[in-house]
């Protein structure tokens, strides 16, 4: 099977009767945008994709008629870290001087309502220990990172999404001339 775009993610209506092959892809791979994959029942799926196509869980990257072939992220060594067991005072400070740690590392963040998860880039012995010199309350584990794309940082910035589906969000940056704007 050949793939020249993203076409739907695999809840829309119209692939409710489609059988599901998956391709696993892991964070480091969804931006390779040509790349040969082979699926969980054997079968190859050539990617040929504009440039810059982020390939995110649950996107239908082929469709036979029958069966659909749909995007899942694998687990991956992460540092993880749940919001609702930082608390107190400084929680905020110490969440804002781990912001700052990885992003000094060009660390790309995947941060949702309630936690915050970044590939693990060091040993998880290392990544143990800032933690606790930080005082925050976090693990190393195995899961499943930038479902939907990486919160906007400077390792992986981007504004377009190829895909059949819409995404709507602002983001924040500054091109170095003295003042940021959103878009």
């Amino acid at each position: 099977m050949n793939s020249t775009t993203i076409l739907g993610i695999a809840s829309d209506p119209g692939y409710a009767t489609r059988e599901v092959d998956t391709v696993s892809i892991p964070w480091g791979d969804a931006r390779k945008h040509r790349q040969l994959l082979t699926t969980a029942t054997g079968r190859d799926v050539a990617l040929a994709l504009p440039r810059g196509t982020f390939l995110s869980e649950g996107d239908v990257v082929a469709d036979d008629g029958t069966t659909i072939v749909v995007v899942t992220r694998p687990p991956e060594d992460a540092v993880v870290v749940d919001f609702a067991d930082n608390t107190g005072t400084d929680a905020v400070r110490r969440a804002l001087i781990l912001g700052y740690v990885l992003g000094n590392q060009h660390a790309p963040l995947d941060v949702s309502v309630d936690r915050m998860r970044t590939p693990l880039m060091t040993g998880p012995e290392t990544a143990e220990q800032m933690l606790r010199d930080l005082h925050l309350v976090g693990r190393v584990d195995r899961v499943p990172l930038a479902a939907r794309g990486w919160t906007n940082t400077s390792a992986d910035h981007h504004h377009s999404h190829d895909h059949a589906h819409a995404h709507a969000h602002a983001h924040y940056h500054s091109h170095g001339h003295g003042h940021g704007h959103a878009h």
